[in-house]
């Protein structure tokens, strides 16, 4: 039987592009709901960030009013006086201070993973001996800390004495590299005592710089380096005695894996932090004896090959050198209370006694007003310091002395001498007969010439 064929005829073949418009068109309206909602969406999204950024102001202003209120609230409970521990507006903002902010943070995660992960698993409680160490510890690591970042590493005096660049101060010894002349601060408009540096951070000249510490949020000079030294110190004695007794409780216990997980974190953490800082506190203990800079020390490696090597004229012995950073009182070199010795200034100079000063009556002995004149005025400073140091105005008085002191001298031993030979005699049970002092006669001399060699004789034999 034949197959039946249909009567409906197949629909032809489209083209390409034909296709194309067919799909357009019926995806049109599909496109532009799409995009009316996009546009709805974005107007609509723009004014939910206007609304949220309005509400996190609101939110901030408002956090703002409470921890004022709050702080206010502290300073009229308490007593105290914040303003001594804020920074005030001429100070860096809240940006300068995530340092500060990171280093308290690390603090809080050491003293919480020794009481709340430590002492737990130790078996320790508040007051028990190890615990009480730690928190000194833990006190004079923030005491040291507050004190470095909140006093004021030490300015230029405001005098005019300062100000005046045609005359320097007489108080400074330091000079430029390249030249004879005192440094000025063409910044700051000043003169530059002894030690000082400008500071870019705090766009001024910092007293005895060191260097600036980001983690401080302050600069470490004169009148704070005793607190940044101890903050040191004490950061150290803490991470060693918390590392040291976490490492001994996971070596000598079996703990539960929490407890485990978190004292592995803190061993790691301490040991991160003490092969940072110990180096550090190491090179600082060798400036502070040396009574050197940071800066000082590295611009002892700058000078060329030409120049003399770098003498520290500040190293006035180890006592002096630490004194000079910890205090005059070693009974408060471990507190963070005091502060140095001198007014930041002048310092003592090796080879220079503390109490030579230039005389007043000579107001041009520290600025030499020509340079011919300079010779001949140093070599005059150096007899006056000559002769400040030496007793004898000239060598016929020196001579004359010398002759005195050997003829005492030579006095002294023949009396020691002859006291001698009399104890011994009289131990043997002689007579002893004493000598008249100064010269004897010609006539005592002759007449016994033979008795004093015997005696002599007898005495060389004992």
């Amino acid at each position: 039987m034949a197959p039946i064929l249909s009567k409906e005829r197949l629909p032809p073949k489209m083209r390409p592009e034909d296709a194309a418009k067919v799909v357009a068109q019926k995806a049109r309206p599909f496109l532009d709901s799409f995009l009316k909602l996009v546009e709805v969406s974005i107007q609509t999204g723009g004014v939910v960030v206007d609304e949220a950024k309005l509400a996190a102001s609101h939110f901030g202003s408002l956090v703002d009013k409470c921890m004022h209120g709050s702080a206010k609230l502290l300073q009229a409970l308490c007593c105290i006086d914040l303003d001594k521990f804020t920074r005030g507006p001429e100070k860096p903002a809240l940006q300068s201070q995530l340092p500060v902010i990171f280093v308290l943070g690390l603090l809080a995660m050491l003293y919480s993973a020794f009481v709340f992960a430590y002492m737990p698993a130790a078996g320790l409680s508040l007051n028990s001996p190890e615990s009480l160490l730690f928190h000194a510890f833990v006190f004079l690591t923030l005491a040291s800390f507050a004190q470095a970042a909140r006093t004021d590493p030490g300015s230029v005096p405001c005098g005019p004495e300062w100000r005046d660049p045609n005359r320097p101060p007489r108080c400074v010894h330091e000079q430029k590299r390249f030249s004879d002349e005192a440094r000025w601060c063409r910044k700051s408009q000043a003169f530059k005592p002894d030690r000082a540096h400008f500071c870019r951070a705090m766009g001024r000249v910092v007293l005895r710089m060191d260097h600036h510490c980001p983690w401080l949020g302050n600069t470490v000079g004169w009148a704070n380096h005793k607190y940044f030294y101890l903050f040191l110190a004490y950061t150290n004695i803490a991470c060693g005695m918390l590392g040291l007794n976490v490492l001994d409780l996971l070596v000598h216990a079996t703990l539960p894996a929490l407890t485990t997980f978190l004292l592995i974190g803190t061993e790691a953490l301490t040991f991160l932090l003490s092969s940072i800082l110990a180096p550090f506190f190491l090179f600082h203990t060798w400036l502070v004896i040396r009574n050197m800079t940071t800066i000082e020390f590295c611009a002892s490696f700058a000078r060329g090959p030409d120049e003399k090597p770098y003498d520290n004229p500040y190293d006035v012995g180890i006592y002096r050198n630490v004194c000079a950073v910890l205090g005059s009182s070693p009974l408060v070199w471990w507190a963070p209370v005091g502060g140095p010795v001198g007014d930041g200034i002048s310092f003592p100079r090796k080879g220079i006694p503390e109490h030579y000063v230039l005389s007043d009556e000579d107001p041009e002995a520290a600025h030499p007003a020509s340079e011919e004149g300079s010779d001949a005025e140093s070599v005059q400073v150096k007899q006056e310091s000559m002769c400040n140091f030496f007793v004898w105005v000239d060598a016929a008085e020196f001579t004359d002395d010398l002759k005195v002191g050997c003829e005492v001298i030579l006095e002294s031993a023949e009396d020691a001498a002859l006291t001698a030979w009399r104890i011994l005699s009289e131990c043997r049970g002689r007579p002893v007969r004493r000598r008249r002092k100064g010269s004897l006669s010609e006539e005592k001399v002759e007449s016994g010439s033979d008795s004093a060699k015997s005696e002599g004789e007898a005495f060389l034999c004992v």
